[in-house]
């Protein structure tokens, strides 16, 4: 039976996103090599897609959680 501590570190897992965001700024603003248009593109796409697929297994571990309350 999931419970709802088990949600815990899936949120804070997701909270990622804006430490992945920073390091993309960073880059920019201050690596050595600016990341080209393809690079950039490439990167938040990704980025996207792992956090889609993030909040998704959050979002059924948060059903789960509340399916086994209402047992």
């Amino acid at each position: 039976m999931t419970k709802l501590y088990d949600l815990e570190p899936m949120i804070m897992d997701c909270w990622h996103v804006c430490d992945d965001l920073q390091v993309v700024f960073r880059q920019i603003g201050d690596g050595e090599l600016e990341p080209t248009q393809d690079e950039m593109m490439n990167t938040l796409m990704g980025m996207k897609q792992l956090y889609q697929w993030k909040f998704e297994q959050l979002f059924f571990k948060y059903e789960q959680v509340l399916k086994g309350q209402r047992e």
